[in-house]
């Protein structure tokens, strides 16, 4: 026996109470935006917020660096008929933390031909953490706790791409000497422990803005943006060594060569500076290991 689906205010309250943590209508003409009653209380809201996704930032709802994309969608709204969502941080209510909502708007033509809008935001924190936690792990390598090299390349090349033709960087390539004698003698194990050690090395010696990756096997990587300093990168290349002669004290010899190219002309690619700089770790090898050659390219 078929029945026939009927709304009412109760229904409609129980599911947006499940699926919505606060509902706005948005003046598309005024760019007003209007919080439903009980949300504006239970948040603390005042009763219209004036300014669309400005107003929002303004009152400390919204993230700054949500703006670009909030504003999209409400100038999106304010032209056609359509369902746009958004995810982007913001805080309500007593918390004031910043967390993960998906905002969502569906604009409608009215009885007076006008366009206007309705949507919500809904709290979607845990399922963000949870999601950027696993892409970080993704990103890492799992023995050292630095990028992996597919991470690494991806972020030096879209730092690299924000950067002006004129901008100089330098590249360091670091390769453990005799890491397979070390491996034969001493085990995989302490060989692993090696590996940890010299890049917590790298962690502790670059600049918090650097990027600091495992290239593969026993070679890494380290990418020092903005600088042309031929004295940083001298810093850097004897700091590693003087570290890493310490690790020698656990009874394993260890020692590293390292490759340094600085641009000077132009900003080149990734490519371009690693082929530079693992050109310039092979000729510290020949040099006799334990040491490193610099190149400005």
């Amino acid at each position: 026996m078929s029945r026939e689906w009927t709304k009412n205010p109760q229904k409609l309250e129980i599911l947006l109470q499940n699926f919505a943590d606060i509902i706005w209508e948005y003046d598309t003409q005024a760019k007003d935006l209007y919080p439903e009653t009980e949300c504006a209380q239970r948040f603390g809201l005042p009763p219209v917020i004036h300014s669309g996704a400005q107003g929002l930032v303004q009152s400390g709802i919204l993230h700054p660096d949500y703006l670009p994309s909030l504003s999209h969608v409400f100038r999106s709204l304010e032209s056609q008929e359509c369902t746009l969502s958004a995810e982007l941080l913001s805080r309500l209510g007593a918390c004031r933390d910043y967390r993960w909502y998906r905002a969502v708007f569906t604009s409608y033509l009215d009885d007076a031909g006008n366009m206007q809008a309705v949507g919500f935001f809904q709290d979607i924190d845990s399922e963000v953490q949870h999601r950027l936690k696993l892409q970080h792990l993704a990103n890492m390598d799992g023995h050292t706790g630095v990028y992996n090299a597919a991470a690494g390349r991806q972020l030096i090349q879209s730092r690299l791409m924000q950067q002006s033709p004129c901008t100089h960087n330098a590249m360091f390539v670091f390769d453990v000497d005799n890491f397979k004698s070390i491996n034969d003698t001493y085990g995989h194990c302490q060989g692993d422990e090696v590996l940890f050690r010299f890049a917590s090395i790298l962690r502790n010696v670059c600049r918090r803005t650097d990027t600091v990756f495992r290239i593969g096997g026993d070679e890494f990587g380290l990418f020092a943006y903005q600088t042309c300093d031929e004295g940083l990168v001298e810093r850097v290349c004897k700091e590693v060594l003087l570290r890493t002669r310490e690790l020698n004290g656990s009874c394993v010899p260890v020692s590293v060569s390292i490759g340094a190219a600085i641009n000077k002309e132009y900003a080149p690619s990734y490519f371009d500076y690693y082929r530079a700089a693992d050109k310039a770790m092979y000729q510290a090898k020949k040099n006799g290991k334990g040491s490193y050659v610099k190149t400005i390219f």
